[in-house]
């Protein structure tokens, strides 16, 4: 994939991180996140399956630390 590939896939996985941890009472886990990502048929950008540490330096590299990171910039957004 080149980079503008790269990225638009990237926003996708986050889009869908997103409404994963936004209909969730509790942050969910790592693993909890690579099954649902698997389970919708969504793999990295170089094609393999999502690790839980995969999904967590994903989110680092697009400014999010974390799923904690996450859910803290939709409350930031959203108040």
């Amino acid at each position: 994939m080149k980079r503008l590939e790269q990225a638009k896939h990237n926003q996708l996985i986050i889009d869908k991180i997103t409404r994963t941890v936004s209909y969730s009472y509790r942050i969910p886990s790592y693993k909890t996140v690579c099954r649902i990502l698997e389970k919708h048929g969504l793999l990295s950008s170089v094609g393999n399956k999502w690790t839980e540490r995969s999904v967590y330096r994903m989110l680092q590299r697009n400014g999010y630390s974390g799923l904690w990171g996450l859910h803290k910039f939709m409350l930031d957004k959203c108040p």
